[in-house]
């Protein structure tokens, strides 16, 4: 290191990035006896897990729940003492009204109940009365078909492999359009199309193969979740921590410290290389990797990657995990000799830019629940499904252009009257969050979060009043400023980067090159995919590598 002197130190492993990849990582190598540093960049652990205070509650103000998938999220949870929760309420989808032909419906944008049966949108019976209700009849009929299509329909390996390909193929534009894309949309911020299937919904392609619909796969996963005895089963796809999500990245750190390993915020790592077999200065033996760490500020921007501000160190360890952002990650791994430079030189998709104003206020009228636990706002500008498409078993795969009918009519002109995207009744949702403001407050006070910010869109621009204009459009109830108790916009600039079929591939033979490289592992949402599930599972696996190969 072109001979100046710089203080270093041993740890028994590494993790870099605080996120809750690196929490996760970290959790799990303190459970197999070792002692971890972890460092993160910013001023705090958690990433997109965080908490605010809001009219005087604690709120999470980023991520709230999850999509139970598998057990290494719920197990974790259960062992750090936390109990899973499900939402209360059934949610609602705001959408416009059905084109002319596509069936009888109101005329004006409307609220429709989540059906019952379906996953992210994706119905287990096409020709139930509350699918009908949303996409309409000829729309149902055509989503019926799909029990009839072979089962490699949209699932063979010449297939395109997006979400949006996949449902069209096998059920059709009215159901992509009117359940598929805005509850996706509303979740991952992102458009079906551009998100690989097999890692919003993981599985569910090649049980579609197998049993031969699309329907059959989606029953299976409902009865999957309904069988759970962990808490997380039931309709709701999400899950959640009673009290809060927030409060499980703040479990991890406690267990992490309290067992014996230690968290530095504001620390960001500069470089990793292969320890090159030199003796550590305490006459210890030989390390894998010495990675150069130090003290961190902001960026230009918040959601810019905080930069160096401070002397370095070196750490010495034989077990690194690299837990952090895309752009971080992949300039550090450059460091790896024999790793070629094609392997990190992807591009990484950019997330939509995401505004959530969350307002809490004094409402009787909201005491009725008028949305349920939520809504999510179809986006602008999608076509209305009317007559079905072909019933033959080679259906239309590219997304619906907007302005146009899937059966070729024209989409409804009726403008979407709000800005939002989604509106959550937080203090329905999780009726916690609906204890704590009735104890601060008294009775009436309710909390609501409206979220905004579409791919390709500019920034949203959000203040009280749009908030509060949105809140009277959806949910019918007026709210004057001066009910307003307190309010907060918290913004998430370019988080949730939409996962294409090529960047996944990308990232997964990524992740086949860094196989063979002893003592290292690379986790996070850029490479495992979105959801914290998703997230967990593959930050515990990776944690799990690196104590079998090194023992502890």
């Amino acid at each position: 290191m072109s001979g100046e002197t710089v203080e270093e130190r041993r740890w028994d492993a590494l993790v870099i990035g605080g996120g809750i990849a690196g929490l996760t990582a970290a959790w799990d190598l303190v459970r197999a006896g070792l002692r971890p540093l972890l460092i993160e960049a910013r001023g705090y652990t958690g990433g997109l897990v965080a908490a605010g205070s809001i009219g005087g509650a604690r709120m999470d103000l980023g991520a709230e729940g999850f999509v139970v998938r598998g057990q290494a999220a719920t197990s974790m949870l259960a062992e750090l003492g936390l109990r899973t929760a499900a939402p209360h309420g059934r949610p609602r989808l705001f959408l416009p009204p059905l084109a002319p032909g596509a069936g009888a419906g109101p005329s004006q944008w409307g609220l429709h109940r989540f059906p019952d049966h379906a996953y992210l949108g994706i119905p287990a019976d096409p020709l139930a009365a509350d699918v009908v209700a949303i996409i309409g009849q000829e729309a149902a009929r055509r989503a019926a078909q799909d029990a009839d299509l072979p089962g490699a329909v949209g699932t063979s390996p010449e297939d395109p492999d997006d979400l949006a390909s996949f449902v069209t193929a096998r059920m059709g534009a009215g159901v992509l359009e009117r359940l598929v894309r805005p509850i996706v949309a509303g979740i991952h911020s992102a458009d079906p199309a551009d998100l690989a299937a097999d890692v919003v919904m993981p599985g569910l392609r090649r049980a579609t193969a197998e049993l031969g619909s699309l329907s059959a796969a989606v029953a299976a996963v409902l009865e999957r979740r309904r069988a759970r005895k962990d808490g997380a089963g039931g309709r709701s796809v999400d899950a959640a921590v009673e009290g809060g999500l927030f409060r499980l990245t703040d479990a991890l750190r406690e267990a992490i410290e309290a067992g014996g390993g230690n968290v530095r915020t504001r620390t960001g790592a500069q470089w990793l290389r292969p320890g090159g077999g030199q003796d550590c200065a305490d006459g210890q033996a030989p390390t894998a990797w010495r990675v150069g760490i130090a003290p961190t500020r902001r960026g230009p921007t918040p959601s810019d990657e905080p930069v160096p501000d401070g002397a370095q160190e070196v750490v010495a360890t034989d077990r690194v995990v690299v837990a952090c952002s895309a752009g971080a990650a992949l300039r550090l791994l450059r460091g790896i000799p024999g790793l070629p430079a094609s392997a990190t030189e992807l591009t990484v998709p950019v997330g939509a830019p995401i505004a959530r104003f969350t307002l809490v206020a004094r409402a009787p009228e909201l005491s009725g629940e008028p949305v349920g636990s939520g809504l999510l706002v179809a986006p602008t500008g999608v076509a209305e499904p009317a007559a079905a498409a072909s019933s033959a078993g080679v259906v239309a795969s590219m997304p619906v252009s907007h302005g146009t009918d899937p059966g070729g009519g024209s989409a409804s002109p009726t403008a979407c009257p709000v800005r939002a995207k989604a509106l959550s009744h937080l203090s329905a949702k999780w009726p916690w969050v609906g204890a704590e403001l009735r104890a601060l407050h008294g009775p009436d006070v309710h909390a609501l979060r409206l979220s905004y910010g579409r791919p390709g869109q500019p920034r949203p621009q959000v203040d009280l009043q749009v908030a509060l204009d949105d809140v009277a459009a959806l949910t019918g109830v007026r709210i004057e400023p001066e009910a307003v108790i307190d309010h907060m916009l918290v913004r998430w600039d370019g988080t949730l980067p939409p996962v294409t079929p090529a960047y996944r591939e990308r990232t997964r033979l990524l992740e086949e090159q860094l196989a063979p490289v002893t003592g290292l592992e690379v986790t996070g949402a850029w490479v495992a995919g979105t959801g914290i599930a998703a997230v967990v599972e593959h930050a515990r696996t990776a944690a799990g590598r690196l104590v079998g190969s090194h023992g502890v």
